[in-house]
C-alpha cells in the first residue's frame, strides 16, 4: 500500500526505462530500481502486507474467467515470483502467475495465472463502470489487509466517494472514506450496484479515513493494450442483490497476491 503525506518532501517510485503499457516478464520487472524523488509527497513502497522477510502480499481481482487478474503495479514490482491464493475461496492452494502488462504511472498491473493446475473460474459477475462516479456515492472495498493478524477471510470496508480527485488534486483517482490497511493494495472498489469503479492504491499518512483508488477508466485503457483484448462482461448479475449477498458472490473473484 502506498502511504501519502503532504507534510514531507520525499517520494520514491519504481523507476525504469520501459514505457507505460509495456508487456513484460517477471525477470524484466525485477530489474527496476527505486531512485526518483519528488516534492511534497512521501510514498512508502512497502506495497502491502509483509508476511516474512521474503514474502509480501496485496490484493487482486479477476478480470476474466481464464486467469487474467488486476492488481497494483507496486504490489508485483520487483517480484522474483508471483502466487495467487483464494481462487474459489481456496487459500491452501496457490497458483503461479506472471506479470504481462503494466501502467507504472497509474500503478496498475495485469497478471496472468500460468499454472497447469488452474482451470477456468465462473463468469465474472460485475461490470467495469468507466464513467465517472459522483461525490457522495456509496462504495465498498474488498481485500486482504494485515493477513498475519487478521487472517485470510476477505475483509469489507465501506464508505462514500469523498472527492472525484485524489492526492493533491490528482484527476486519475478518487478520494474515498473507506478505511484501508496494508494488504488492501490492488483490491477492487465497487459502487452500491456492485459495479467496478476503481482499484485501491494508497491512503493518506495523517488524515483519518482518506484513501485513494485509481479510476477504472485507466484500467480500461490498459486492457485495450493486451495482445488479445478480452470480451468483458456488459451486464452485472449482482446489481439487485443486498450488500451481504453481493459480497458472498464477489469473494470468489478477489484474491491474495503474494510476491517473493
Amino acid at each position: 500500500m502506498l502511504t501519502l503525506n503532504a507534510q514531507t518532501s520525499h517520494c520514491k517510485r519504481i523507476d525504469g526505462n520501459l514505457p507505460d503499457g509495456k508487456i513484460l516478464d517477471n525477470e524484466t520487472l525485477q530489474t527496476f530500481v527505486i531512485n526518483d524523488s519528488y516534492d511534497e509527497v512521501s510514498i512508502d513502497l512497502n506495497p502491502s502486507n509483509t508476511l516474512n522477510n521474503t514474502t509480501s502480499s496485496g490484493t487482486g481481482f479477476a478480470l476474466t474467467s481464464n486467469g487474467l487478474i488486476v492488481t497494483n503495479y507496486h504490489v508485483v514490482a520487483g517480484a522474483a515470483s508471483i502466487n495467487v491464493k483464494g481462487i474459489n475461496g481456496n487459500f491452501s492452494t496457490s497458483y503461479k502467475a506472471k506479470a504481462i502488462l503494466f501502467d507504472r504511472t497509474n500503478d496498475l498491473a495485469i497478471i496472468q495465472i500460468e499454472d497447469h493446475n488452474f482451470c477456468t473460474i465462473d463468469s465474472i459477475p460485475y461490470v467495469i463502470k468507466p464513467l465517472s462516479s459522483d461525490v457522495g456515492e456509496n462504495i465498498f472495498v474488498l481485500g486482504f489487509p494485515l493477513r498475519a493478524s487478521m487472517g485470510d477471510e476477505i475483509k469489507l470496508t465501506n464508505g462514500i466517494i469523498s472527492s472525484k480527485t485524489g492526492f493533491q488534486g490528482d484527476i486519475t483517482s478518487y478520494q474515498i472514506s473507506a478505511p484501508i490497511q496494508p494488504g488492501n493494495s490492488g483490491g477492487p472498489l465497487f459502487n452500491h450496484e456492485g459495479g467496478l469503479i476503481g482499484i485501491i492504491k494508497a491512503k493518506h499518512r495523517i488524515a483519518e479515513n482518506v484513501s485513494y483508488a485509481v479510476k477504472v477508466s485507466y484500467l480500461k485503457n490498459l486492457i485495450d493494450l493486451l495482445p488479445v483484448i478480452p470480451v468483458l462482461n456488459i451486464e452485472s448479475s449482482i446489481g439487485s442483490l443486498s450488500l451481504p449477498e453481493q459480497v458472498k458472490v464477489l469473494n470468489k473473484y478477489v484474491y491474495v497476491i503474494e510476491k517473493k
